[in-house]
């Protein structure tokens, strides 16, 4: 009886290799099946050059007068709005140079003021007109 059960223990190894072999197969039969797409895309038709809009060139004229308020396009404008007349004009308008008129009796301080806001902006060349 004690042979009947050697014989049985005996015969207790697998073998794997045939398992990995198939599994190799498959493998190389999906990749050699697998049907690779290539992404579609939507093509763009874009221009060559940025297209040039003509603006009409102007001189952009700051006012001060001797209470030392100022004016833009004649209005009345608050100091700190000075940038923002100053780029609507440059939407509309290629900006050449900015004049500042300015009183004979108003301060100094609003006047570069004024300056300092152009300059915050844009640097733009600016000039001093007499009355």
């Amino acid at each position: 009886m004690k042979s009947k059960l050697t014989k049985l223990q005996n015969n207790a190894d697998v073998d794997m290799t045939p398992m990995l072999d198939i599994v190799f197969i498959l493998l190389i039969f999906f990749i050699v099946t697998t049907s690779f797409v290539k992404p579609v895309a939507i093509e763009l038709n874009r221009p060559l050059d940025s297209p040039q809009i003509d603006k009409p060139v102007k001189n952009a004229l700051f006012s001060i007068d001797e209470s030392n308020a100022v004016y833009f396009a004649d209005r009345l404008i608050d100091l700190e709005q000075v940038s923002t007349n100053l780029a609507m004009f440059a939407a509309k308008y290629e900006i050449s140079s900015v004049l500042i008129k300015a009183d004979e009796n108003s301060n100094h301080n609003t006047l570069m003021n004024v300056i300092n806001n152009i300059k915050e902006y844009e640097n733009y060349s600016i000039a001093l007109v007499s009355k």
